[in-house]
């Protein structure tokens, strides 16, 4: 079938009136609700197609929504033709994972064809850059690409719910997050809102899809929703006494807001979505199609504000004519008690992919664990702040001197006036590589050195970056 439009019902009356058109019987469960959003379509043509006289793809009857069905072929499932849904597309992790399925997605020699479906609520235009690896060159304005990010602000529930039954995903990677301890704290309200329940709400609405396709015997059950959370939800073992490395099941116990926030939605996305003892059909519809994967310091190599990334934030201090540097009598502290294990978003958004790509093809994970479906994913390269920073102006050829005279080492313990932060939070990954069929040797997956990684997230500079 082509449709040439869709619209939605606003009243009962327009509802009913249409009763010849969409064939719906007012009693069903498919009649007229308040609770819900009720839409048309206005179907322009309909036609079929037959399969290939050498093949031996059988036709089925595919139930879309309600009374709409789909022929298809039974062998033509999986990855050709999904919907991924990324929030916060305009994120650090989101504009890595965006570009790299649209990439994935128009290549020839990709197997790997999906609709994507990235979104925004303030920020809707982003570049995407198509080359970022070459540091023998600063030109990325000729390697750009403007993409247009759909609106969606997902602490409005109504429209968040009518965006999903527009789109009808099949993974939801929820990317979308107040992500800075310090100013979580300055809208605490709004910032508890969008990373609980915002993500509560996704949750339930997962759960609502699922149980419709449920009802329609629709063979694509309802979307994966994949959540990203923090290392912050460990507390370093000053009161847990559990120390890193940590492991999925590891004790949790966050010590600022964001972490409880990020620990919150982890729980609502379980309760929700992996009940292990259903006890209705929504629950049953929607069982174990929550996921959980928490990630370290996170740095992006496409950022244009260093300000995006506390991995890159330092080094703000040598941007000439900075209002920084330019009070650079103050030496500014870079933290250097804090072990971290920076990790590009290139590679987690790899690693998502490859996940993605076997739960459409429903092979996640490839052994099963008892960790909930909760996975980590960091780098094991580890360094505090300050020891990053003299890899930065090590590879900036910033001289000695200049670092001597605008930065000082902090080994005095937990940052003072901002929101508490543990000291190690390492992260065991092991558990991700057996889902994703790796044998769990970090070896095979290999992440970017820390020396090219950051070659390449500071390219250009200081040029690239804006002066402040």
């Amino acid at each position: 079938c082509t449709f040439t439009k869709s619209f939605r019902y606003t009243s009962r009356e327009q509802f009913e009136a249409d009763a010849e058109k969409h064939l719906v019987d007012s009693s069903s469960d498919y009649g007229w609700s308040e609770e819900r959003p009720m839409y048309g379509w206005v179907v322009g043509s309909c036609d079929f197609y037959a399969c290939d006289d050498k093949s031996n793809d059988e036709l089925i009857a595919e139930r879309r929504m309600r009374s709409l069905f789909e022929l298809t072929k039974k062998c033509h499932e999986d990855l050709d033709g999904a919907t991924i849904l990324i929030t916060g597309a305009s994120g650090m992790l989101g504009r890595a994972l965006h570009r790299l399925l649209l990439d994935s997605s128009s290549s020839p020699s990709s197997s790997s064809k999906y609709t994507i479906i990235g979104t925004g609520n303030t920020r809707l235009q982003v570049d995407h850059c198509s080359e970022y690896f070459s540091p023998a060159t600063s030109d990325t304005e000729s390697k750009q690409k403007t993409v247009q990010l759909h609106q969606l602000n997902l602490l409005d529930f109504d429209d968040t719910t009518e965006f999903l039954h527009k789109y009808n995903p099949d993974v939801i990677m929820h990317c979308a997050a107040e992500r800075f301890p310090d100013a979580f704290e300055t809208k605490l309200e709004e910032s508890m809102k969008l990373n609980v329940e915002s993500t509560r709400h996704l949750a339930r609405e997962c759960q609502r899809l699922a149980e419709e396709k449920e009802i329609a015997n629709n063979k694509k059950a309802g979307p994966y929703l994949i959540y990203i959370s923090t290392s912050y939800v460990f507390d370093g073992g000053i009161t847990s006494k559990e120390y890193p490395p940590y492991h999925p099941n590891s004790k949790v116990n966050p010590l600022n807001n964001y972490g409880r926030s990020k620990w919150e939605g982890e729980c609502a996305v379980r309760d929700i979505l992996n009940n292990p003892t259903p006890t209705n059909e929504k629950e049953r519809a929607a069982g174990g199609r929550g996921i959980v994967l928490r990630v370290p310091l996170l740095y992006g190599e496409d950022c244009c504000d260093l300000s995006e990334s506390p991995a890159l934030d330092m080094m703000k201090v040598f941007l000439p004519s900075s209002a920084e540097a330019a009070a650079h009598t103050t030496r500014k502290k870079v933290d250097h008690w804090a072990p971290r294990f920076p990790t590009s978003v290139e590679d987690v958004a790899r690693v998502l992919q490859l996940m993605i790509d076997q739960i459409l093809e429903n092979k996640f994970p490839a052994v099963a664990s008892s960790s909930g479906n909760t996975y980590h994913v960091a780098s094991p390269h580890r360094t505090t702040k300050y020891e990053l920073m003299q890899l930065q102006t090590k590879l900036l050829n910033i001289p000695a001197s200049q670092v001597t005279e605008r930065t000082v080492e902090d080994s005095s313990g937990p940052p003072k006036n901002s929101a508490p932060r543990p000291q190690c939070t390492q992260l065991d990954c092991s558990q991700t590589w057996k889902a994703l069929g790796l044998n769990g040797v970090d070896e095979q997956f290999e992440f970017v050195s820390l020396e090219d990684g950051m070659k390449r997230a500071l390219i250009g500079f200081p040029e690239r970056f804006p002066k402040k």
